[in-house]
């Protein structure tokens, strides 16, 4: 059901419990676990969540965590570029190493394998639920990582 709707993860506020969509490519895995361990900590905002999930993986001894977490930030992070500038995400795209290429069209071919009909209702719904929890650009959230990733590099000279 979760990988149906399009969801990598759920976290269930009503029993604490987080499921995680293991349909994914394995290379999401770990960061998509941090991210809903980050819900059961308490970090309720999806953009609060990436991040401490971000954090958590980068500095686990896994290799496997510390590339899900760059990985998914970096996805986040040029979404965002590609929003504003076009030019320089697709630029950014191009000097990536030939393996996160691989990863990027892995993950690309996951997404488009399961699109359906009943997606863009879903992704209605969940918006409109993120929305009236308090979190003001619903879906859009997610991407809202961005900003405490800026912070952080400011603040502490790294991401």
């Amino acid at each position: 059901v979760v990988s149906y709707a399009g969801y990598s993860g759920y976290y269930n506020p009503f029993t604490g419990e987080a499921q995680l969509n293991n349909d994914l490519p394995e290379f999401l895995l770990p960061f998509v676990t941090c991210h809903e361990m980050a819900h059961q900590l308490g970090y309720a905002s999806e953009s609060e969540a990436n991040f401490v999930g971000y954090l958590a993986a980068i500095h686990s001894n896994n290799k496997l965590f510390i590339y899900s977490g760059y990985f998914d930030v970096f996805m986040s992070a040029n979404a965002e570029l590609l929003s504003k500038d076009f030019l320089a995400g697709y630029l950014n795209l191009l000097q990536l190493n030939s393996l996160v290429k691989r990863d990027r069209r892995i993950y690309k071919t996951y997404v488009m394998g399961k699109k359906n009909n009943m997606q863009p209702i879903l992704s209605n719904l969940y918006d409109q639920y993120l929305k009236a929890n308090q979190q003001k650009s619903g879906i859009n959230s997610y991407n809202e990582v961005v900003g405490f990733l800026i912070a952080y590099k400011k603040k502490y000279g790294t991401i």
